[in-house]
């Protein structure tokens, strides 16, 4: 019975992909905390729990938290929305309340501070984990990543920082498995060896032939059938654009007091 169980979440683990459609069915709620409460028992840090989950349950706010993390049309109905935060405030108020001196008052606690960040990420891999166990879909939303108008709509404090919004329904799609680089390239036997010339364009072909199979870039990017994740990867990484993101994310860092 035992090996019939791991089997059967190896194979969901295995399986799981990203849903961008889905139905309008509504999550129960004891669902929804049953996730909530699975994402608690991911590993942390100390035990130290720096993060806070915030579920936006108010559709207004919910359409308003969408729009400001350039959620696609079909997106809009997703009954469940989770932003994860990284969360040292929590941490800081405790000790203030155990009058303890304690490096979150300054501008530092840096290795606190990042070690959140690694948190509130385990957390929602966890969620994400239990979503599929339970029949649920979901996609990550790395738009509210240092988002200021996320922070706003939200009234997140300093100390605060969004990560990520984590979206769960009913899936409405059944995509086939996205494509991930070969084994041997992202694990290294004791110590760090870069990929070869040829590596790089073995793994680029498979990347550009299983997405382009589907048509995914059509699907959810509005590009043409010859836009390739060689194409993607030179997109999202362009210079100009990101300097532009690197100095919005560099000053709500240091806003929110992780910097």
């Amino acid at each position: 019975m035992r090996q019939n169980s791991t089997s059967k979440l190896l194979n969901i683990f295995s399986n799981r992909r990203s849903i961008r459609k889905f139905r309008s069915k509504s999550v129960p709620e004891e669902t929804v905390q049953k996730i909530v409460e699975i994402g608690q028992r991911a590993p942390s840090a100390c035990n130290l729990q720096t993060y806070s989950i915030i579920w936006v349950k108010d559709l207004e706010i919910k359409e308003k938290i969408l729009d400001a993390c350039w959620a696609s049309k079909q997106m809009k109905n997703v009954p469940v929305v989770f932003v994860i935060c990284a969360d040292v405030r929590r941490l800081g108020k405790t000790l203030d309340y155990l009058k303890a001196a304690h490096c979150l008052k300054q501008k530092g606690g840096y290795a606190i501070k990042l070690m959140s960040i690694i948190d509130a990420s385990l957390v929602a891999e966890n969620m994400t984990l239990a979503a599929e166990c339970l029949g649920l879909g979901s996609v990550y939303i790395g738009g509210a990543l240092a988002n200021k108008e996320v922070i706003s709509i939200l009234k997140l404090p300093e100390g605060v920082l969004p990560l990520t919004l984590l979206c769960v329904g009913y899936p409405d799609e059944q995509p086939p498995k996205r494509p991930r680089l070969p084994l041997s390239t992202i694990l290294h036997l004791n110590s760090y060896r870069d990929p070869s010339d040829e590596e790089i364009k073995t793994f680029l072909k498979h990347m550009d032939d299983v997405l382009r199979k589907e048509g995914y870039y059509q699907k959810y990017s509005n590009q043409g059938p010859d836009f390739r994740y060689s194409n993607n990867i030179q997109r999202k990484t362009a210079t100009e654009p990101m300097q532009k993101a690197d100095a919005e994310v560099l000053q709500v860092l240091k806003e929110t007091g992780f910097l």
